[in-house]
C-alpha cells in the first residue's frame, strides 16, 4: 500500500512533488509533470515516510523531510528537478515533518521533532542556523523572498525570524 503523506505544486502548476509511505519499499519522493501520471523520477529515502515536501515556484528545486520512528534516520533533502538523487541531505536525528522553500529555491526551512528550526542555503547541506524551540516544531513557512521564517511549536508559541539570525524577532 502506498500512502500519500505530503504534496506540493509549483506556482505555475507545471510540477508536482509527492511524499509517500510505502510499506513494501519504504518511502519515496516523486516528481511529476502536470501532463503525465508517470513520475519524472522517484527517490527512495529508506525511512518510514516522506512527511513533508515543498517545491520552488518554478519547480526547479524540491525539498523533503523524512520520518522514521524506528531509527534516527530522519533527514532533510534537497533535489534538483532534473536529477533523481539529492543534491544534499542533512540528518536531523528526529522526525522532520515540515519543510518550506523560498520562491527562488535559495533558502530551505525545516522543522523537526527535536524542537529545532533549521535554515539552509541551497548550496550547502549544513544549516546556516538552527534554533531550539521549547517543544516539537509543528509547522514552518518562509516568505517568498526568503527574508522571513515563521515556525509554530507545541510550546504554544510562534517564532518569527529574519534569515540572517537564529535569534527570533519575536515569539
Amino acid at each position: 500500500a502506498n500512502d500519500v503523506v505530503s504534496v506540493a505544486i509549483s506556482a505555475d502548476g507545471e510540477y508536482i512533488a509527492i511524499g509517500s509511505n510505502e510499506a513494501s519499499e519504504r518511502n519515496k519522493v516523486y516528481l511529476f509533470n502536470k501532463d503525465s501520471s508517470t513520475p519524472l523520477w522517484s527517490y527512495g529515502t529508506g525511512s518510514s515516510a516522506v512527511t513533508g515536501v515543498a517545491i520552488s515556484a518554478d519547480g526547479e528545486y524540491i525539498t523533503a523531510g523524512s520520518s522514521d520512528m524506528d531509527t534516527e534516520d530522519n533527514k532533510v533533502y534537497l533535489f534538483d528537478k532534473d536529477i533523481d538523487t539529492p543534491l544534499w541531505r542533512y540528518v536531523t536525528g528526529e522526525a522532520t515533518h515540515f519543510v518550506a522553500i523560498s520562491v527562488d529555491g535559495e533558502y530551505i526551512v525545516a522543522g523537526s521533532s527535536n524542537n529545532n528550526v533549521y535554515l539552509f542555503g541551497r548550496d550547502n547541506n549544513f544549516p546556516l542556523w538552527s534554533y531550539a524551540t521549547g517543544d516539537n516544531v509543528r509547522s514552518v513557512a518562509i516568505s517568498a523572498n526568503g527574508e522571513y521564517i515563521v515556525a509554530g511549536s507545541q510550546d504554544n508559541k510562534s517564532y518569527l525570524f529574519n534569515k540572517d539570525s537564529s535569534i527570533p524577532l519575536w515569539s
